[in-house]
């Protein structure tokens, strides 16, 4: 498979690129990312170099950009694993962009040719996992023709925050369970929470996977500081609760948002999970209720709240259906096998993959 006419395909590090190229390359995911959620306002250039620029000891990653016969940047993909995850070291991350203008010529394959390439003699089991929106019908009839399968259906579901209502708020954050607290963590997770951090996050595991193929998820202490330094590089803010069961210690749960002060009118509700010895007991909503009375009095540029939750995660959809959510667009977690990569990218010919 060559490459379509007219473009040129190289690998690129954002940690290496000029200032002027780094830009270029940031102003082109702004206007990617505003076709895929064009009700937003454009996403400040310097916050999307800083994530591209942020790294961690413990990721490994390649990128590679296209450009057309003007030197225009006009697609890229990416590939990476976290390398210090205990599990799951058969799953790759991917992604492909193509620029509207210059879809349906094949560079899309181009593309994740390079990314197979990148990654083909690491192991036989890779397994690349994407993210599409319905917001991009092109990224599905993409996926399809590649070979990938949807793996885990799921709805970005999303809160109005000036819909909320305030009074049930309130009243959620007194549900109080007897024989648990919760505990605010802004900055580094301490030492003394760590142990806490790594068994609430064990809740996540009973979270629905659909056909992922996905092994059980083990977060590390290693993992934390890795997280935690890649926030810091880019400036993007974690606030953390974890509900801590008061007579063994141990962590029962926990719920994070994240927010970069540089796009000020949205914040993400990343996790949240309750481990199943402690369910029962409301406190999922008594954790996310806290945290939203923290957002509604401090985050007080925040328009939004978005969260993404698969479609048989009936427990978390009820919650955010209760705090006020609503369906935003649709989305899935496509995946592909290295093998049936390969064919769709022309790797394979007469029984030799290369």
């Amino acid at each position: 498979m060559n490459d379509p006419q007219g473009y040129r395909i190289e690998p690129f590090e954002p940690t290496e690129l000029a200032p002027a190229q780094l830009r270029e390359a940031a102003l082109f995911q702004q206007a990617l990312q505003h076709e895929r959620v064009v009700e937003d306002p454009l996403m400040a250039p310097e916050a999307i170099e800083a994530r591209m620029r942020a790294t961690s000891p413990g990721q490994w990653r390649a990128f590679f950009g296209a450009r057309d016969q003007s030197g225009a940047i006009v697609g890229y993909s990416v590939v990476g694993w976290e390398k210090n995850e205990p599990g799951n070291q058969h799953m790759r991350w991917c992604e492909v962009a193509v620029a509207q203008a210059h879809r349906r010529r094949g560079l899309g394959r181009s593309l994740l040719r390079r990314a197979v390439q990148a990654v083909a003699d690491q192991r036989e089991d890779i397994l690349f996992i994407s993210q599409f929106s319905d917001r991009i019908p092109a990224a599905e009839k993409f996926a399809r023709a590649i070979a990938a399968t949807p793996g885990l259906e799921m709805k970005m579901n999303q809160l109005d925050l000036a819909s909320v209502d305030r009074t049930k708020v309130s009243e959620w954050t007194r549900i109080t369970p007897a024989g648990y607290r919760l505990v605010n963590v802004d900055g580094p997770v301490p030492d003394e929470l760590i142990r806490a951090s790594i068994e609430s996050a064990s809740g996540m595991n009973d979270a629905p996977r659909g056909d992922l193929r996905m092994d059980d998820w083990e977060l590390t202490e290693e993992q934390i500081r890795d997280q935690e330094a890649w926030r810091l590089q880019t400036g993007i803010e974690r606030w953390l609760i974890l509900a801590l069961h008061e007579a063994s210690g141990t962590g029962a749960g926990f719920t994070i948002v994240t927010y970069d002060p540089r796009v000020p009118h949205l914040i993400w509700q990343q996790g949240t999970a309750v481990v199943e010895a402690h369910r029962g007991h409301q406190l999922g909503l008594w954790m996310k209720a806290a945290m939203l009375k923290r957002i509604l009095e401090e985050r007080t540029q925040a328009r939004f709240i978005r969260t993404g939750n698969a479609n048989a995660n009936a427990q978390m959809l009820a919650i955010n259906t209760q705090l006020g959510f609503e369906p935003a667009w649709s989305a899935a977690l496509w995946q592909l096998t290295l093998a049936d990569a390969r064919k769709a990218v022309g790797l394979v010919r007469a029984g030799v993959t290369s």
